[in-house]
């Protein structure tokens, strides 16, 4: 049987063979515990200070500003719900309609529970939020404006810096989802002018259960979790220490490699594309001005979701929608919010590249895509009217 083809790598990337080494040689020798005064554990805090300070390198931030969380869902619950419980003398919190579900959950948590009012700004055709509309729906009662760098659907890319100044001149804060940024775009929070960003390991080739929070001032939070004095007294539990090593290790091959990468995968999906152009009728891509390791595609006259189990079954791995909500019945609020029909959101598959994918397994899956989608076209009931 012919090796798999891994093509959703927006949902989780496989782990770094660097990151696996330092990874394995942790749980066996790093053990101790980070608060603990002695040799092993003062040499696992040690560790945590270096993955700490490649991160604070990556985002051009203090090592002191880096707090490592569980992942980015609980970084944007912290930024988000820790920022508006702290600051309620402001109640209007303002996000886009294409969020990830942890942002919309943190801002819905907050409206729900404690009165906060969320406006929901709308995207264009191509899925980018417009500065103009921001603006006209800040009130005095503003607190908090929350927009993601990358969308995790379309993979389009927000002016996440007009928007930074925006918010600075207006002296609102601003907290960026940059988990799908990450690796694809350079990442300076000082230029972006942002008061928080979440990242995630697992999405550049680190492991899973871990991601972190750059906070500017952590004076302007509420902490979520109570306890002990970890991460310098912000978040408290005993830290995932190979898990943070490995997070270390992650960013450390990205800012080393990152723009080889962007040139491979750039080239990987011009290769993908022209192929379907010439092999493939009446399909269309959502969304623009998007990151190139992303690409979402409407194959019309099939549902997405036998599209992709089919594609599964021949070793070709993509998916339907965001991997946080595929399993719903719910159709894509991002393709909603775009303007899409039932019809196109149902018949959306999405394919995501990564650096560990080749030439040849884009040329085998164009082929394995246009013959499955032909069979299904084939005995299609939708295909009447395409």
């Amino acid at each position: 049987m012919s090796p798999d083809i891994y093509l959703d790598n927006n949902a989780t990337t496989p782990l770094h063979e660097d990151v696996y080494r330092k990874m394995r040689y942790s749980l066996k020798y790093q053990y101790g515990n980070p608060s603990s005064n002695y040799e092993i554990g003062i040499n696992a805090k040690k560790s945590i200070q270096y993955a700490r300070n490649n991160l604070a390198e990556f985002l051009n931030a203090e090592p002191e500003q880096i707090t490592f969380t569980s992942g980015a869902t609980e970084s944007n619950s912290t930024a988000i719900i820790g920022y508006c419980l702290k600051n309620k003398s402001k109640n209007h919190i303002i996000t886009s309609s294409i969020e990830h579900p942890a942002i919309m959950e943190a801002c819905k948590y907050l409206q729900v529970s404690h009165g906060f009012d969320v406006s929901y700004l709308p995207v264009n055709k191509d899925g980018i939020v417009q500065i103009n509309h921001l603006a006209s729906l800040i009130t005095p009662k503003t607190s908090l404006v929350t927009v993601m760098m990358v969308n995790n659907e379309i993979g389009s890319i927000q002016p996440i810096k007009k928007i930074g100044a925006l918010c600075k001149a207006l002296d609102i804060y601003f907290h960026c989802d940059a988990v799908q940024g990450a690796g694809k775009l350079p990442i300076d929070v000082k230029e972006l002018n942002v008061n928080s960003l979440s990242l995630s390991a697992h999405k550049i080739y680190g492991p899973k259960g871990v991601g972190c929070l750059y906070i500017e001032d952590k004076n302007q939070l509420y902490p979520l979790l109570h306890g002990g004095a970890q991460e310098m007294g912000f978040r408290s539990g005993t830290e995932n220490v190979t898990g943070i090593i490995g997070f270390g290790q992650a960013v450390e091959c990205l800012m080393d490699h990152w723009i080889n990468d962007i040139q491979h995968i750039t080239f990987l999906r011009n290769k993908f594309i022209g192929q379907l152009n010439q092999h493939l009728t009446d399909w269309s891509i959502n969304g623009g001005n998007t990151v190139p390791s992303t690409l979402s595609l409407c194959i019309h006259g099939i549902r997405g979701e036998a599209l992709a189990y089919a594609l599964s079954q021949m070793g070709v791995f993509v998916s339907i929608a965001s991997a946080c909500s595929s399993s719903s019945s719910k159709l894509s609020h991002v393709l909603k919010a775009l303007g899409k029909s039932q019809e196109e959101i149902r018949s959306t598959i999405r394919v995501s590249f990564g650096r560990q994918n080749t030439i040849q397994e884009i040329e085998k899956a164009i082929n394995i895509l246009v013959t499955t989608t032909s069979k299904l076209r084939s005995f299609s009931p939708m295909m009447v009217n395409v």
